[in-house]
């Protein structure tokens, strides 16, 4: 959704229209500077009275429009953070914040201004000044919160981008601070006012000049990088925004006149503005979110279906398989020990064979219901992978005291995940790792991991013989061999098995090696 043509229409004609309507003689003031008697005799305190109501209306009027557009920066805000919490795109929670920080500023002008907040000096222009400079802190604190994302080349891993997040939030918090706080103890303040002159607000000149440099030139360079409805809210917002300092620049000389509260009110209109991009691009973040969900909850249900179908297949064909396969075996024994006196050499050279491959086809049918059985029970629990590794290394330990294997690491992370395949998964790379050694050579191996954002990664890295390129993408087939079973035992499932229990986590996995060079093994865990 983005806006159209009509909705653009419509901005500008609500900006345009009060100045028409002023025109024709409609005042949106909420004063009444006319006290004059006209040579009649007025009751004094009748118009004492009427300029107090005056003055209280137009206050009153100031504070409604002031805390409408900071409640909307407000919530604004709110909404970005929370759509970041889904996204993990720092870009609405930095806009969000600079909206956020300007509101605190319309917040100090809006308390200045019935003196809830008191400056150190006594200058009556602390109100215009005030708004001034809340139209400059707008101004200025978005020119750095869009910079910011522009000149982020590519996307940040979810941990940097909240580390990003909240020191720019901090940083554009502190501006706002030391703006409130040196304004506040300043003994002097400039006259912002001139009366009878064609720039009646001098210092609302700078701000029309940055919000100008923002909807020409850096509002449409973000709304093309991120492209969606916040940003080409944000863009179009720019309409009001400029058409609020036109109307305070060049019309209002004087507190609650009739173009200061129609500067007040199309500010209220340039904050709300995003707050309905926000809004939209929210609800559709979370539709799609509930629509991704829910594919995967089908797309769970289905392979959940699948994965017992092949179970029961795997169980009943390793089942009716291995039967006839021990029948084989059994009678081939006692066939070689009855008769094997009566056999020549090539006879019991035959039957020799024939064990050794019913023996291998029993290998192979087990792993098929081995690798069937992998995450039946889907028991997620919290693992140290330290004390993983160490019973991993204890059960291996005559294999690794044997070659004579030296494994390093330190400090690993606590994660989440179904223990036992977990255990198989550093098992087989452990394993693999000891196994596909150089001749002489003591096998090396060092095992890492780190957090990456949404996912733990974690690396295991070996001197053996390495992998070529070529072959780097079947090692994860089932049964897939790149040496001959008289040089390296196994049957080839061993990786088959590393890369379905990865991908029961979320994960990927990947190898990086080059032959006699050594391998490293890459998977990642979702948290």
């Amino acid at each position: 959704m983005r806006f159209t043509k009509t909705l653009i229409l419509i901005i500008i004609a609500i900006c345009i229209l009060p100045f028409i309507l002023q025109l024709f003689g409609v005042n949106f003031g909420s004063i009444n500077l006319d006290f004059s008697t006209n040579g009649e005799n007025v009751n004094l305190d009748h118009n004492l009275q009427d300029l107090i109501l005056n003055n209280l209306r137009g206050t009153f009027t100031h504070l409604i429009l002031e805390w409408t557009a900071i409640c909307i920066g407000i919530a604004t805000a709110i909404l970005a953070f929370i759509q970041y919490r889904i996204t993990n795109n720092p870009t609405t929670p930095i806009i969000g914040g600079a909206l956020l920080c300007a509101s605190f500023i319309d917040g100090f002008h809006a308390l200045a201004a019935v003196k809830i907040i008191n400056s150190a000096t006594e200058n009556e222009n602390i109100l215009p000044f005030t708004w001034a400079l809340s139209r400059i802190f707008n101004c200025v604190i978005l020119i750095i919160g869009v910079s910011i994302i522009l000149l982020q080349k590519k996307r940040m891993l979810p941990k940097n981008g909240r580390r990003f997040v909240l020191i720019v939030s901090l940083f554009m918090g502190s501006i706002a601070y030391l703006t409130v706080h040196f304004t506040a103890i300043s003994k002097s303040l400039p006259t912002t006012i001139v009366h009878n002159s064609f720039i009646t607000r001098p210092y609302d000149i700078i701000p029309l000049i940055l919000f100008f440099f923002l909807a020409v030139y850096l509002l449409p360079k973000f709304n093309k990088k991120e492209n969606n409805v916040f940003s080409s809210a944000l863009l179009w917002s720019m309409i009001p925004a400029i058409a609020t300092q036109m109307y305070m620049a060049f019309g209002s000389e004087h507190l609650h006149d009739s173009n200061f509260n129609i500067a007040h009110t199309l500010k209220a209109i340039s904050y709300a503005i995003p707050f309905i991009g926000i809004t939209l691009d929210y609800i559709s973040t979370h539709k799609k979110e509930q629509i991704r969900i829910t594919a995967l909850k089908n797309a769970h249900y289905a392979v959940s279906q699948k994965n017992k179908e092949l179970e029961q297949f795997a169980f009943i064909a390793s089942h009716d398989l291995q039967e006839p396969l021990r029948t084989v075996m059994n009678f081939t024994q006692l066939f070689k020990e009855e008769y094997s006196d009566k056999l020549d050499q090539n006879g019991i050279t035959y039957l020799n064979f024939i064990r050794q491959a019913s023996t291998r086809m029993s290998l192979l049918i087990k792993a098929v219901f081995d690798y069937s059985k992998i995450g039946a029970k889907h028991e997620v629990t919290q693992i140290k992978t330290n004390k993983l590794l160490k019973n991993v290394i204890a059960e291996m330990h005559h294999v690794i005291a044997e070659s004579n294997a030296e494994i390093h690491f330190k400090k690993l992370p606590k994660i989440k995940g179904q223990k036992t395949e977990l255990r198989i998964l550093f098992q087989n790379l452990i394993a693999n790792a000891i196994k596909f050694q150089k001749e002489g050579t003591t096998p090396k191996i060092e095992i890492k991991g780190k957090d990456i954002g949404d996912f733990w990664e974690f690396s295991i890295k070996d001197n053996g013989i390495g992998i070529e390129k070529k072959h780097q993408d079947k090692i994860f087939s089932m049964f897939q061999r790149l040496h001959t079973k008289d040089v390296y035992e196994g049957i080839g499932i061993g990786l088959t098995h590393c890369l379905k229990i990865v991908l029961m986590h979320e994960g990927k996995i990947g190898v990086f090696s080059e032959p006699n060079k050594g391998s490293e093994f890459k998977f990642t865990i979702k948290k």
